[in-house]
């Protein structure tokens, strides 16, 4: 049986067709191509040349951002891999008509327009706004740890230099005492002593800096990382927030912060999105973990919808029957009922962080024979009430009856909570495989967070549409 064999690599050709001839009309780079063309780049915020100043030439700026946009959509962010795509890669020389950047040409086009991406992802969303794609009237806000360029040695903090500074002196102790018992070894000995003693110098020094700057934690090589939970463990990440549009599951918009958390995250998120989509009234949903009743109340008096699940906590004597929530506030009396049947009446006004408490006591605690499973407190039972809280308490029972009636049938709204938010993850840190950042500092990590959604949403458009349809479509988008 013949094998199928290739062309003899020495048979003198002569190519009579076109570098367009070569690429196929369905191929998504003409996508990329005639989205980019479809662009004000100047209006953005990219930094545009007039070609006339005297010196090199400079790159056309929607080239670059073609060659950009290619490379995240194929899992290519390094600029010295994308160096060399550009002299090899049929499909990028057709896109950027056969120019060969170097990487530090580059590198610098990322580094000089860095704002101009997060306006480039928020500009398409007004795209597919336009096109009927997006509609802002559920919107699903989550947040993913992604990691930096920063390695867990290379963070302190106020625990660790006091357990590195105990070891630095346990170990002078040891050397010190071995000099003194061994004059012979006492050179070699010295140097590691000096060692040691300069290690506990420089942990000194740096916990000396963390107070004073009043931080908790430090990272070395990029400042504005921090230690934060991900997956089940501590790693030196970014907190990214992305807002998702339920009607297509597009990312809207998306902001890299170095919160340990979500708590402060909903009201911000939340507006930017409807100030970019100029929604009076969305609805929005989120996890537990966005719980804050100061967030929660913003969102409200800004006529939003919440959906948000309550963390369940816990009372001191770890009894589920007596917490918080069991006890049944009257607004008429101004008092609690507890699950016993006796009452908690106002006794003082308080205040935490900031917030306005009202504070309720139980008289009768010291004869109820449920005293010991209700509280550890001999003065008896006490809770406190937000003085906003009658917000939570609506904004809870609503919870409550969507996941119960309103959305599909045996399909709670924290699993469609999931599907929604957890998708353009799953795809940016698994399909695409951008499970850490390259760059450092927070502006330009934010540019390469808004580029990585900007690749998340053409994967999207291209499993919607066909090339053509989409070319056609950014070409309408100009006149």
């Amino acid at each position: 049986m013949a094998y199928i064999v290739g062309a003899d690599r020495y048979q003198t050709r002569m190519v009579t067709t076109s570098l367009d001839d070569l690429i196929s009309k369905d191929n998504s780079v003409r996508v990329i191509d005639s989205y980019v063309e479809s662009l004000n780049l100047e209006n953005l915020g990219f930094i545009e040349y007039s070609g006339r100043n005297r010196g090199q030439s400079p790159y056309r700026r929607s080239d670059l951002l073609k060659l950009h946009i290619y490379g995240y959509l194929n899992k290519i962010r390094s600029s010295r891999a994308l160096e060399t795509e550009a002299k090899r890669n049929m499909e990028l020389m057709w896109l950027v008509n056969c120019i060969t950047p170097d990487h530090g040409t580059i590198a610098g086009f990322v580094q000089k327009n860095k704002a101009a991406f997060h306006n480039t992802l928020r500009n398409l969303t007004l795209i597919l706004k336009g096109w009927e794609l997006i509609d802002g009237e559920l919107i699903v806000i989550d947040g993913t740890k992604i990691r930096a360029q920063n390695s867990k040695h290379n963070c302190i903090t106020q625990s660790g230099l006091d357990k590195k500074i105990e070891y630095a002196e346990a170990q002078i102790n040891a050397y010190l005492m071995a000099i003194a018992k061994d004059e012979v070894l006492a050179d070699d000995l010295t140097d590691k002593l000096k060692t040691y003693q300069e290690l506990k110098e420089q942990y000194l020094i740096q916990k000396q800096e963390l107070k004073d700057e009043g931080l908790e934690q430090k990272s070395l090589t990029d400042p504005d990382s921090r230690r934060m939970k991900n997956n089940g463990s501590l790693d030196i990440c970014y907190n990214v927030q992305s807002v998702v549009d339920a009607k297509n599951h597009f990312v809207v918009d998306i902001s890299t912060t170095n919160d340990i958390n979500d708590q402060n995250q909903l009201y911000t998120m939340a507006q930017k999105a409807s100030e970019l989509l100029e929604k009076e009234s969305s609805t929005v949903l989120a996890d537990t973990g966005y719980y804050n009743g100061t967030e929660i109340k913003n969102c409200v008096d800004a006529g939003m919808n919440v959906f948000i699940k309550k963390a369940k906590a816990n009372n001191a004597t770890k009894d589920n029957e007596f917490r918080k929530e069991k006890f049944i506030y009257n607004g008429e009396t101004d008092e609690y009922t507890c699950p016993a049947g006796d009452r908690l009446r106002f006794f003082e006004n308080t205040s935490k962080n900031g917030m306005k408490y009202r504070k309720y006591k139980c008289t009768d605690c010291n004869s109820c024979k449920y005293k010991k499973d209700c509280t550890t407190s001999s003065s008896g039972r006490t809770i406190q009430r937000w003085v906003h809280e009658d917000v939570l308490e609506t904004v809870y029972n609503e919870t409550l009856k969507v996941v119960r009636f309103l959305f599909k049938p045996r399909l709670e709204i924290m699993s469609q909570r999931m599907c929604l938010s957890e998708h353009p993850f799953g795809t940016i840190k698994r399909s695409l495989g951008y499970s850490f950042f390259h760059r450092r500092r927070q502006e330009n990590v934010d540019a390469e967070a808004a580029s990585m959604f900007i690749a998340y949403n053409f994967k999207r458009l291209l499993s919607m549409f066909s090339t053509e349809e989409l070319v056609t479509k950014f070409e309408e988008s100009v006149m």
